[in-house]
Order: structure tokens, then sequence, then C-alpha cells
């Protein structure tokens, strides 16, 4: 006999904005949303009774109503707000809610500019027991010329990469972390994050894209006690040496090929 299996339901990609006015310098959010709710909605995949299925229509409706009164710069606040609001409707069991944020930069008190890849991100989910709150970054593209290393690596039959004792390191990093307490202001303690991770970046040597990821995950983990665990995702962005002597030519090792793929793929979890 058949069995319905685990499921959920809601609405992804919700964009909304909305503008802080305030005295002499306007702030913006501009939000990508995702709602997915859990609940006894078996007998609509069974028997087509939608008795308990909320449309996503209405989740879609939720977040620009809720916006008005409770959207501010603190993410995880938001999803709070949403989080509650749809476990207080009798036929939902779970929620969780995804948000990601456009990075916008400042151009005077009224002026943006984007473009980039870069985004600030939020989880919140309940059941109405427990809540559970991640934070992150995504798309955050960094690059440095110098100050990272790989060496020392197994060889085989196929192996034909060399060592290199100093080397351009280039990812598009993304990181998401828990916290075990909710820090009093989250974009306070996000940008903390943020601003250890690239600290550490620059400024750190590394042996390996690895030990780049450890020493970054060290720095937040000391600069914001309410993490209480980091997950990073560290694809390598690959600019390839080009070989000018092939052409007659005096390779000072300053020109290379950048290659979207294939590329190395390094992901890690650290925990106090």
């Amino acid at each position: 006999m058949a069995r319905l299996g685990e499921n959920r339901w809601g609405k992804t990609d919700v964009r909304v904005s909305k503008v802080h006015h305030a005295d002499g310098e306007d702030g913006l959010s501009d939000l990508t949303v995702q709602i997915l709710l859990s609940g006894e909605v078996e007998l609509a995949h069974t028997v087509g009774d939608n008795t308990a299925v909320l449309p996503t229509d209405t989740m879609r409706n939720t977040v620009y109503c809720l916006a008005q009164e409770h959207l501010t710069r603190d993410l995880e606040a938001f999803g709070a707000v949403l989080c509650d609001h749809f476990l207080s409707r009798a036929q939902v069991t779970g929620v969780t809610v995804s948000i990601s944020e456009q990075i916008w930069g400042r151009v005077g008190p009224t002026g943006f500019i984007g473009g980039g890849t870069e985004r600030r991100t939020a989880r919140v989910s309940g059941d109405g027991e427990r809540t559970r709150t991640r934070a992150g970054i995504e798309g955050l593209v960094v690059l440095k010329t110098t100050g990272s290393a790989f060496s020392g690596f197994p060889r085989d039959e196929y192996t034909v990469l060399p060592d290199a004792d100093d080397r351009l390191l280039a990812t598009s990093l993304t990181a998401n972390w828990s916290y075990s307490t909710l820090p009093v202001d989250t974009s306070v303690a996000w940008s903390s994050a943020r601003d250890n991770i690239l600290g550490c970046f620059f400024s750190n040597w590394s042996a390996s894209v690895q030990h780049q990821g450890w020493l970054m995950a060290n720095a937040v983990l000391d600069a914001v006690p309410e993490i209480d665990e980091i997950e990073f995702h560290l694809p390598n962005q690959h600019h390839l040496p080009f070989d000018l002597t092939r052409f007659g030519m005096v390779d000072q090792g300053t020109v290379f090929q950048p290659v979207s793929e294939p590329y190395g793929d390094i992901k890690f979890t650290v925990t106090r």
C-alpha cells in the first residue's frame, strides 16, 4: 500500500524591498524570501482535499504585509516574525524561512550602487516548541595574489600539478553559522563575522584552501561568542599560469588564464 512520505509546500523567490527612512540617511533592504511549511496535508495528496493547504499566494502576500511593520536591518528577526505567524495557523506544524539579502553599497545619504554577487543570508525554522536560527554569507568573491601555497600532497601516475610555495588564491565564499544564543544585534554579529573572514583571508598565509578556511573559521568563533558552529564552502576560482615561453617570450609569472570549470570544491564545518 502506498504511503505519503515527507513533504512540504511553500513559496520561493519572493522579492521584497523596503526603504528605511531616517533623518539624513535612508537605508535599503532588498530581499529574496523562501517559505516552506509542513503540516497535516496528506488528504490533499491522496484524495484532493485542500482544507489544510494554506495557499502559496497567501504566503507571498504575507511577506509584503508584515514587511511594512517588521522588516528592519535584522533579517533573523523578520524571519522569526514570519515563522511565528505561519505557526499560528492551525494546519501548520513546521516552518522554515530562508532570506537572502542583496548587498548595496552606499553613494551619499540616499543613493546606492549594486551589481555584486555577495548576499547576506538568514534561516529561521520552528515547530512550535523550538526555534533554530542560522545566518551567513554567500557569493563573496575574494582574491589575493600572494600568501597561499599548496605543496606536499600525494602523487600518483596521474598527478601533474606542481608544488606551489606561493600562488594566487581566489574563491566565491559561502559561510553559514548557527547561534547557541541569538545576539542582541544580529547585524553587528554578521558584520563582525564578515570582517574577521576578510581580515583573516587577506592577512594570513595559508598552506591550502582548507588551511585558509580553518583560520577564518577560528577567527569568526573567537570574535562572535554566540556562534557555536560555522560551515564553509570554498570553491576554487582557478587562475592558471599561461606559459608565454611557447612564444619565445620570457615568462615573468604575471599572466594567468581564468577558468570557470572544472574547479576544486572544498566544504567543511568547524565547531566549538
